[in-house]
């Protein structure tokens, strides 16, 4: 009879194992070695933890054997690796009893993988859209849910967007063309919107001929709405159809969690009803919150114009005079280089109100090469008749781009007469920090084509003086507020004169910014700096002004240019 039984119980498809106390097998049938890819004698009298792993064995196994060994029945579904596949199991536990006593789990696993990958297709029916490929109205419903719930347990605050797109014409399109048209421009429609959104963001076919986008974070409000500009854009282009043009409309609502609402339903209504006023506005976008609509149509007003100044040279270089003290005289030995825009309605506008646009929109690129080029031009028709140096600042954008060194190369090589060390290249603390092994990568191959490295607004950032010794920069340009206030307060100046030391230990030069008045610029140079910058000798100018400032200086205050000032080495004709 004991042959029958292990004959009936090798023959089962299922996996049955006996299970001691101590966790060893004392029985396995010829499935479980088959699966498991394991001959019996490997299993037979070793314990399940070595046969699964000790992690899972104490995490997964042990409980639920603990409690069939208690005397009751158990029963789980897992996924476990038979050697080289996986399965999934409904696993059922029952005591084994000896004169009434449980001394062993006699464990029957049934594989369900067939069933479960049947399932999973089930599911990706119920939560994708079979026209489109989307995610549905459903999926929508639960990552909302969670993305929210995300939100709430972040300790930092953050902003989420979500886009309801209204895509028209496709009833005319149904009508004149046939559903599998509209159904197939409807499918293209989606891939375009996928392709303008970043990997993290998602989009949803709500219903319809509706989408809707969730963009999962955002560093400002009004960032959805370059989204929504990009999606109108894309869904803009028409569809050659034999001989004949189709276009797609649409018109774009947008909510923000958590100012519009802080609920999914709250999200969905809001975008939902901003779309309909897009579309009663003849609007590419609405947003929920009016105010905010406003600001992001002034941001992409702003953008709009940037591309047409660039396009039509409407940018300009000032130039800031950097001084050099010594004994109480000072002399013009550079320029900083500073990008104007001369707005048509807004007047002349400073850097601080529309880099930080560029930047986001990569136009940044195009506006530092024009100024790197523009600049060197102008400091070869100076050297013709002067000695100075110029600096210039890199944006964070420019100074991660690896082709920057490339890029200097090719500039200076166009002015063979402009030694390299005469252009210095500023980026701030803060930008340094980023990534520090990078940024002293970059900083190396840009000092061996001989510029110079200068550390813009020093004292703003979190870095030691001890990282900024790494650097391989040649000087620290001390922030204008460590500079404010030095000729008033006694511990403001002690505080400055502590960072001085220290730099200069460090082998740095100095360079103090936002001098405003004679006490300040005299504090300086009894500190040691070696260069100085401010209003108190001069704003910002165009060239032909700083032109007659190089001959003439400034009554009272400084001598034009001096033969010989830079901050290069110490050899003939480079003061150090």
């Amino acid at each position: 009879m004991a042959d029958t039984y292990r004959f009936i119980v090798n023959r089962s498809r299922d996996f049955i194992t006996l299970i001691d106390r101590e966790y060893r097998y004392a029985i396995v049938n010829d499935s479980y070695c088959t699966a498991i890819e394991r001959p019996r004698e490997e299993i037979l009298n070793h314990s399940v933890a070595d046969v699964w792993g000790v992690d899972r064995f104490e995490q997964t196994i042990k409980p639920k054997l603990d409690e069939c060994l208690a005397g009751s029945e158990v029963h789980f579904l897992d996924e476990f690796r038979f050697g080289s596949m996986r399965k999934s199991l409904h696993v059922s536990l029952y005591p084994y009893d000896v004169h009434g006593e449980t001394t062993h789990a006699l464990v029957f696993s049934h594989d369900i993988t067939h069933l479960a990958e049947i399932e999973s297709k089930l599911a990706r029916y119920e939560y994708r859209d079979r026209t489109t490929g989307l995610y549905n109205r459903r999926s929508l419903e639960e990552m909302l849910v969670a993305e929210i719930e995300r939100a709430r347990r972040s300790s930092g605050a953050q902003t989420k967007g979500l886009l309801f797109v209204s895509l028209r014409s496709f009833k005319k399109i149904n009508q004149n063309f046939g559903h599998h048209i509209g159904d197939l421009l409807l499918e293209h429609t989606a891939n375009r919107v996928r392709e303008v959104i970043r990997s993290s963001d998602i989009v949803f076919r709500f219903d319809g001929t509706n989408l809707v986008v969730l963009l999962t974070s955002i560093a400002r409000p009004t960032d959805a709405a370059m989204v929504a500009q990009k999606i109108s854009d894309e869904v803009a282009v028409p569809y050659q159809y034999h001989d004949q043009v189709i276009t797609i409309d649409s018109h774009i609502g947008i909510s923000l969690y958590p100012d519009d609402a802080d609920d999914p339903t709250g999200l969905v209504e809001r975008s939902n009803s901003s779309s309909v006023e897009a579309e009663e506005r003849g609007l590419p976008f609405v947003f929920y919150d009016k105010t905010m609509h406003e600001q992001a149509i002034a941001r992409m007003t702003t953008l709009s114009d940037l591309h047409a100044a660039i396009a039509a040279g409407a940018l300009e270089l000032y130039y800031h005079p950097i001084v050099r003290m010594a004994d109480g005289a000072a002399c013009i030995a550079g320029a900083e280089a500073l990008i104007r825009w001369n707005h048509p309605e807004r007047g002349l506008l400073a850097p601080d109100e529309f880099i930080e646009l560029a930047e986001e929109s990569r136009l940044i690129a195009a506006i530092d090469k024009w100024a790197l080029f523009r600049s060197l031009a102008r400091l070869a028709s100076w050297l013709e008749h002067f000695d100075l140096f110029l600096s210039m600042n890199v944006s964070a954008h420019e100074f991660r781009d690896e082709f920057l060194p490339d890029i200097v190369r090719a500039a200076l090589a166009q002015h063979p007469q402009i030694e390299p060390w005469r252009l210095k290249l500023e980026l701030t603390e803060r930008r340094t920090m980023h990534d520090p092994a990078s940024s002293i990568e970059q900083m190396r191959e840009l000092r061996e084509i001989g510029v110079e490295i200068w550390i813009d607004d020093f004292g703003t950032g979190q870095s030691s003086l001890a990282y900024l010794k790494q650097l391989p920069a040649t000087a620290l340009k001390i922030d204008r507020g460590l500079v404010e206030g030095i000729d008033e307060r006694e511990n403001d100046r002690r505080y400055l004169a502590g960072i001085v030391e220290s730099i200069r230990a460090r082998g740095k030069r100095i360079i103090a910014e936002g001098v405003f008045n004679a006490a300040q610029a005299r504090v300086v140079e009894s500190l040691g700096c070696d260069y100085v910058q401010g209003y108190h000798f001069a704003y910002p100018m165009q060239a032909v002004e700083f032109e007659d400032l190089l001959r003439n200086g400034i009554a009272g205050r400084c001598t034009g240019c001096a033969p010989r000032v830079s901050l290069g080495s110490s050899t003939a004709g480079r003061s150090s």
